[in-house]
Formats: C-alpha cells, structure tokens, sequence
C-alpha cells in the first residue's frame, strides 16, 4: 500500500494569502476606514502601484469621489453583496483604466461588518471594442443613407438630363444664348450625377468639420468601392 505524501505548503494563512495573489482577477480588500489592506498581483499590473505605494491609503487614492461614495453605500447596505458599477482606476504615472467593480463584504465571526473586498474587472478591451461596433454602425448608417440619396437624387436627374438633352437636339432653331444655358445645365446634372454616383459607393466615410460646431461628409478623401468592370 503506497504511503500517503505530505507536502508542506506553509501556514494556512500564507497559503491563502498566496492564493489571492495569484488570483487573475484584481482584488483589493478594505478595512472599515477604507483602507487598503490587501493589493493582489493582478490589481498591481493593472494600475502600476505597488504594494507599498498603497497599503493603508485609502480606496480614494484609486478611484474618483463617486466612486468611493457608491463603496461607502454599498457597505452601509446591510452587509449584502453590492451590484455591479463602472468605474474608473487611477493608474500609476497618470491615466485611467475603465473597471466594473464588485463590492463584497467580509463579515466577522460574530456576524459584523469588518470589511470588503472588491473585485475588478478590466474593461479597457471591451470599450475598444463597442467603440469599433459603434464606428462599424456609424460607417453602416452612413453608406445606407448615401445608397438612398444616390437612388432618389439620380431618378429625376435622369428625367433633367433627358429632356435638356432633348431639347438640345434641335439647337440649331435655338437662340445660341439659350444653347448655351443648356448646356450648361447639361454639365451640371451630369456633375451631380457623377457625385450621387461616388456617393453610392463610399464605404469608408470620412467627416470635416462644417459650420455651427457640425460635421459633413468629406467627399474627397471618403474611401469608395472600386466600380465594377462592364
């Protein structure tokens, strides 16, 4: 019968505490007067402090006044586990890291209030992220609307551009001032319609400012889909 093997592993509490130190989430925990007590690795490389740069500082030197006052609710709140709330860490040299953070309590044995824990999660990559859906629906609204404007502008153009072009077949009867008019009314439809016609096809939509603080459509630097070869 094999021997049973015992490996020793320290005291229990150095074990724990090992064990939250490596933990991947950030967690930091708080006595009653706010405090940092405890700043795990994960919590350290996601603001750049060091240990010693926040044992026994309060929670306010990471995160803003409101921030700390939701903290301060949350462990007034009978000692249950707080929803979820954004947030923002300070990080060390300057900047802000976005963080959801979870603010648990740690209950004495006698079933007092002693302090918390609170559990962060790093937020940075999904910001990057709904900022990049947000650009893509942007992009998207714009070239739907460009499609549009293009098919409504284009179909009464061709109407103008047909008839002048009708009228201009008998200029030889006409007033060469008036000749001359229409042709370049016949310039400018064509004009517009080659316009409609970049326009239906932006795909890479680039903004300028315009007047009043607004933005237009930058028609000259917009990226467009190559046309087809016929």
């Amino acid at each position: 019968m094999a021997s049973d093997t015992v490996i020793s592993i320290g005291s229990g509490s150095e074990y724990m505490a090992s064990i939250i130190d490596s933990s991947p989430v950030p967690l930091i925990a708080l006595d009653m007067s706010l405090r940092i007590i405890m700043f795990n690795r994960a919590a350290r490389e996601l603001t750049g402090f060091e240990m010693a740069d926040v044992t026994g500082c309060r929670i306010s030197t990471l995160v803003g006044f409101e921030d700390t006052r939701r903290i301060i609710r949350d462990l007034r709140d009978g000692g249950k586990s707080s929803d979820d709330h954004m947030a923002k860490f300070r990080k060390s040299g300057g900047g802000e890291v976005p963080v959801r953070l979870k603010v648990n309590p740690v209950m004495s044995r006698g079933g007092e209030l002693a302090g918390a824990i609170i559990l962060a999660m790093d937020l940075t990559e999904l910001r990057e992220l709904q900022s990049k859906l947000l650009e893509a629906e942007r992009v998207a609204a714009i070239t739907e609307t460009a499609i549009s404007v293009n098919h409504e502008i284009n179909n009464p153009l061709c109407s103008i551009l047909g008839y002048t072009q009708l009228i201009l077949m008998d200029k030889d009867s006409l007033d060469p001032d008036v000749v001359r008019k229409l042709e370049g009314i016949e310039k400018q439809i064509i004009r517009i319609q080659e316009i409609a016609e970049r326009l239906g096809r932006i795909n890479r939509p680039v903004l300028k400012e315009y007047v009043g603080g607004s933005r237009m459509l930058d028609m000259e630097h917009s990226c467009v889909e190559e046309a087809a070869d016929e």
